[in-house]
C-alpha cells in the first residue's frame, strides 16, 4: 500500500490547492467516498486492492484539478493518470494501462466492460448513492447500485 499513499498525498496535495472551497470540498468528498466504496467492493470481488484505491483516488483528477468540463472528464482523468503513474516509476506499464483503462471508462455506466473497469463503476455509484442517499437513481445505474449493495453481503 506504500504506492497508493504515495498516489493519495499527490492527489489530496493538489487538492489542497483549489481555491473554489464548493470544488475543493467535493473533490475530497467524493474521492474518499469512491475509495472507501472500492476497497470494500474489491475485497468481495477477490480484486486487486491496490489498483482500485489507486483508481479511485485519480478518477475524476481532471474535473477537480484542472476544472475540466464533466464531459471530458473521464478521458483527461485517464491521460492525467496515465502520465502521473508513469513518471513516479512506482508501477509495471500494465498497471498503468488497467488504472487508465479503468478511469477511462468509468463514466460509460451503461457499458459492460473488464471486472477492474466494472468494480470503479459501481464503486462512484454506490459513492454517489452514500453522499445523497434521497437522490433518484434509474437503469444502469440502479442497476449498478443494487448488485454493488448484493456484493457486500
Amino acid at each position: 500500500m506504500e504506492r497508493y499513499n504515495k498516489v493519495k498525498d499527490h492527489v489530496y496535495g493538489t487538492y489542497h490547492k483549489i481555491n473554489n472551497e464548493l470544488l475543493r470540498t467535493a473533490a475530497f468528498l467524493h474521492t474518499n467516498s469512491v475509495d472507501n466504496c472500492i476497497t470494500l467492493l474489491a475485497i468481495s470481488r477477490n480484486l486487486p486492492v491496490e489498483l482500485a484505491k489507486i483508481a479511485a483516488l485519480l478518477h475524476d483528477f481532471a474535473q477537480y484539478a484542472q476544472n475540466c468540463p464533466h464531459k471530458d472528464h473521464a478521458r483527461l482523468s485517464s491521460l492525467y493518470a496515465h502520465q502521473y503513474l508513469e513518471q513516479s516509476g512506482l508501477f509495471k506499464m500494465r498497471e498503468i494501462d488497467e488504472i487508465g483503462y479503468m478511469i477511462g471508462q468509468h463514466s460509460y455506466k451503461n457499458h459492460i466492460d473488464s471486472p477492474m473497469c466494472e468494480l470503479l463503476k459501481d464503486a462512484d455509484v454506490l459513492a454517489r448513492f452514500l453522499e445523497d442517499p434521497y437522490q433518484t437513481f434509474s437503469g444502469a445505474k440502479k442497476e449498478r447500485l443494487l448488485n454493488a449493495c448484493a456484493d457486500l453481503n
